[in-house]
């Protein structure tokens, strides 16, 4: 049977990483300088295949065998690679994605997306945290066991997804494929957060998703408006009564049977809040908001963490250039996504929003829905587990005290899928942060933050193997006992 790492080892591997700082930053930079924008495939395919080679490249010189670059059935691959030669301990599966936001507006950005710098401690770009900045914590972690051990504590697969950003919507079917490839004991997100640089997190539940397009057409083409604007419908105007009827003024969703499968909030979620350090005054203030809003009743953490939403994320229709255009447009289109909480389904809310479109709509408008490929089941976890209690043990010694336990209201779709489809709670590790600007311009990463989860890797995957190298000990006690009783007899 397998036993613990000796802690020599170890002690080499964080003395690597702390060697290399220079190194694994400018893999970071060189590896975010590539657009994988997974919702602009098609214009940044060369882009695309350029970071998946790199990442097949990169994997393959960690020491990572069989690297490889797997497809789907859509324009997206996985990069997949393993290392199984620690007998008779766990095999972790490690997640993560190498796709990015598109970088709109891009005017906003203080730099170009696309040329990562470093400045005043942090990594700027499209893609540093989230998730390249995260995925080359482990690998980088991974690295410094081979350069100075040779090998891993435990066994490891990993999976790099290209999709992440538009919903995963070709994750499900690549799982159920490949699941004897995937087959694993134990499962890490490299994509997630910590709630900020002095207090760490273990998180237990994210959001899930669904995200659908509607369109009302209410004439065949734009007319003048002097000659036709107060005759006909504008397609804006009723558009903007639509949406405006899916909230109620309290801030609740007013659309029937929305909240029908909701869970309930509980005690233990509640003390999850009360617990939670983050000063909600001054996260709204940061982020320019007035005051707090939303369902009435509920906190803004319970808002963000346990409750359910439905938001107009993008409306276009019409002349939207410098100056003006004088016309009433023939369509406008508005984009909604929804966030959900155990136990709603994405499509039992879809058919819930589909039916109050088009009972809401106007009957002036051709009205349609269309489904975007983003949908997501929520997930949520068990807090004991042998994962979970090596995170907090790590995050401990990296972040200097005890993790919180908290939920994320945004959604990693291949959490939910990796649980249903293999059978496995993936724990979140990761060390992106809430005020990193991900999805947004300008957005950063602390080196503190990147070299902290290099550290953490390389202590977690120790940890794992010390935790069952102890347990297989224990078995070997217990069995030598059995034995002895068995001989006496």
């Amino acid at each position: 049977m397998g036993s613990a790492v000796h802690a020599e080892p170890l002690e080499d591997a964080l003395l690597h990483v702390a060697e290399n700082v220079r190194q694994s930053e400018e893999r970071l930079l060189e590896l975010a300088s590539i657009p994988s924008i997974s919702a602009q495939v098609s214009e940044h395919r060369s882009d695309f295949d350029k970071a998946a080679k790199w990442l097949q490249k990169r994997m393959a010189a960690i020491g990572l065998k069989g690297a490889r670059i797997m497809e789907t059935e859509g324009p997206h691959a996985v990069v997949y690679a393993e290392w199984l030669e620690a007998p008779d301990q766990p095999t972790v599966l490690i997640y993560g994605h190498y796709d990015v936001q598109p970088v709109d507006p891009l005017e906003l950005w203080y730099t170009d997306p696309f040329k990562p710098v470093i400045h005043e401690g942090k990594f700027w770009g499209r893609g540093v945290d989230d998730d390249k900045g995260g995925l080359l914590t482990a690998l980088e972690g991974m690295d410094a066991w081979f350069r100075t051990w040779g090998k891993l504590p435990v066994n490891v697969k990993v999976l790099l997804e290209g999709q992440e950003e538009v919903g995963s919507p070709d994750l499900p079917a690549f799982l159920e494929k490949h699941r004897e490839l995937l087959a694993a004991d134990y499962a890490l997100s490299a994509d997630g957060s910590q709630l900020s640089e002095e207090e760490p997190s273990i998180v237990i539940g994210l959001r899930g998703a669904l995200g659908l397009q509607v369109t009302h057409q209410t004439l065949s083409d734009d007319v003048h408006s002097g000659l036709h604007g107060g005759s006909v419908a504008n397609p804006l105007h009723t558009l903007a009564d639509l949406v405006a009827s899916f909230h109620h003024p309290n801030g609740t969703i007013a659309v029937d049977g929305f909240y029908d499968s909701v869970r309930e909030v509980t005690a233990e979620d509640l003390a999850d809040i009360a617990a939670n350090p983050v000063d909600v005054e001054a996260e709204l203030a940061a982020i320019g908001a007035s005051g707090g809003f939303g369902e009435a009743g509920q906190s803004t953490t319970a808002r963000t963490w346990l409750r359910p939403t439905l938001e107009a994320v993008g409306m276009f229709g019409g002349f939207t250039g410098d100056g003006i255009k004088t016309i009433v447009p023939a369509k406008a289109s508005v984009k909604l996504a929804c966030r959900l909480v155990p136990d709603q389904d994405p499509a039992a809310v879809l058919e819930a929003l589909s039916a109050h479109v088009h009972r809401h709509s106007s009957p002036l408008a051709n009205t349609t829905v269309t489904p975007l490929g983003w949908f997501a089941k929520p997930f949520v976890m068990e807090r004991d587990t042998v994962v979970n209690r090596a995170a907090a043990k790590v995050l401990k010694k990296v972040m200097g005290r005890k993790p919180y336990f908290v939920r994320i209201g945004g959604t990693i779709p291949a959490a939910a899928l990796i649980k249903s489809t293999l059978g496995i709670d993936i724990t979140m590790f990761a060390f992106g942060l809430p005020t990193d600007h991900i999805h947004s311009p300008n957005e950063r990463f602390p080196q503190a933050m990147y070299h902290k989860g290099i550290e953490a890797y390389v202590r977690i995957l120790y940890e794992i193997g010390a935790i069952n190298g102890n347990s297989a000990a224990s078995a070997r006690k217990e069995a030598a006992k059995s034995q002895t009783g068995r001989d006496e007899l």
